[in-house]
């Protein structure tokens, strides 16, 4: 009886153990919540400026992100690259991402000056902006080091 038992704890804390490396706190599924969390909003970001309102929407395998030929509203509707061969944990990372991206988006359509493309927004003078100035008054050639041609 006594080796059963033993099993059977150990088979319990094994069971316990991998529980909390996949729903714990740090486990897998909290990296993938805030991979796809930083990936979904970059993309959507840079969708944005770029003048693309796309949402995503599950649909199935997919090589590729592709247009399903449908809009919602303003937006595009399109499935994200997804190949259900790969079991649960892409399909969690796949929900994710949609996630992730359609509530970007949605908050950017919804509050478009906060959003600006980078070639739209203010051009700042000076080191604010990583570039010098083409000569300031601080910084002109003297006479002296012109005079020695």
């Amino acid at each position: 009886m006594g080796l059963i038992g033993l099993a059977l704890l150990g088979s319990l804390f094994i069971i316990g153990w991998g529980y909390l490396q996949i729903y714990g706190i740090g486990g897998w599924r909290d990296e993938v919540y805030g991979l796809q969390g930083m990936v979904g909003s970059d993309r959507a970001l840079r969708d944005f400026q770029a003048g693309r309102l796309r949402l995503y929407r599950a649909g199935g395998e997919s090589d590729a992100a592709k247009f399903t030929g449908t809009n919602d509203g303003p937006f595009e509707v399109w499935v994200p690259q997804f190949y259900p061969s790969l079991g649960s944990a892409h399909r969690y990372s796949t929900d994710q991402f949609i996630e992730f991206y359609n509530r970007k988006m949605h908050y950017m359509f919804s509050h478009p000056e906060k959003f600006r493309a980078t070639n739209e927004s203010v051009q700042l003078d000076g080191a604010a902006n990583r570039s010098q100035p083409a000569r300031s008054e601080t910084n002109r050639t003297s006479a002296a080091a012109g005079s020695g041609r």
